[in-house]
C-alpha cells in the first residue's frame, strides 16, 4: 500500500503511523498546492474528498489530489471505499521511537484534543463526496473558529460554482442519520441535475 505524502511516518517512510498526519507536510501540501498522495505539484484538474460538514463550514482540511491518485484513494482508503463505518476509535496514546538517530520520531507528541471538537476518533462515518476543481480555484483559507468550533486551515469550498463536478463516493454509516449534519451536498447534486449543470469537466 502506498504511504500518502501527508501521512506521519519514520524517516525511511516504510513505517507509517496510519491515521495520523504529519503537520509540517500537511502545511507544505496545502500552501505549495501539492498532491497529498504522491507529493507532486497539482495539475489543472484537482480532486477533493469532502464531507457535508466540510461544505457547511466552507472549507475542507483535506488537501487535493491528482485524478489518478484519487482513483487509487477510493480503492485503498477503507473510509472512502466504505469498508468501515466509524473513524478509528483507538488513536495512538504514544508514538514508537525507532532506532534511527536522525528520525524525527523522538520529537513526536500526541496533541491534546481541542475541547471545541474537530476530532473524528470513534465517530460514525459521514457521507463522502468527490469534488473536482480547476487549479485556479484551489485556494487556501483559514477559519479562526469560535467558542464552539476549533480553528482550521483548508481548501475554500465557496462559492459552490467553483466545484466543477460533484459525485457521492460513499453513504454515511447506517443508522447514524440523527448524528449527521445536514447533507447540503446531496441537495446541490439534485439541483445541478435538475438544471443540467455539472457535465463533463471543462
Amino acid at each position: 500500500m502506498v504511504v500518502p505524502f501527508v501521512t506521519l511516518a519514520h524517516r525511511d517512510r516504510t513505517r507509517p503511523v496510519w491515521g495520523k498526519l504529519d503537520p509540517k507536510r500537511l502545511r507544505e501540501t496545502l500552501h505549495r498546492k501539492l498532491c497529498q498522495i504522491c507529493g507532486d505539484p497539482l495539475a489543472d484538474r484537482v480532486v477533493l474528498y469532502i464531507r457535508p460538514s466540510d461544505y457547511l463550514r466552507g472549507l475542507t482540511p483535506e488537501p487535493g489530489v491528482h485524478p489518478e491518485c484519487g482513483l487509487y484513494s477510493k480503492q485503498a482508503c477503507p473510509m472512502l471505499a466504505g469498508r468501515v463505518d466509524r473513524y478509528n476509535p483507538h488513536p495512538p496514546e504514544q508514538f514508537t521511537v525507532c532506532d534511527d538517530p536522525v528520525c524525527d520520531c523522538r520529537r513526536w507528541m500526541v496533541p491534546e484534543p481541542d475541547p471545541r471538537g474537530g476530532h473524528r476518533e470513534g465517530q460514525p462515518a459521514e457521507a463522502w463526496y468527490e469534488a473536482w476543481l480547476h487549479l485556479n480555484d484551489y485556494m487556501i483559507v483559514t477559519d479562526p473558529g469560535n467558542n464552539a468550533v476549533a480553528p482550521a486551515v483548508g481548501v475554500d469550498l465557496r462559492p459552490s460554482s467553483r466545484i466543477r463536478r460533484l459525485r457521492k463516493v460513499r453513504d454515511a454509516a447506517p443508522g447514524s442519520e440523527d448524528d449527521q449534519p445536514v447533507d447540503l451536498l446531496a441537495a446541490l447534486i439534485a439541483t445541478r441535475v435538475f438544471f443540467g449543470v455539472g457535465g463533463p469537466f471543462q
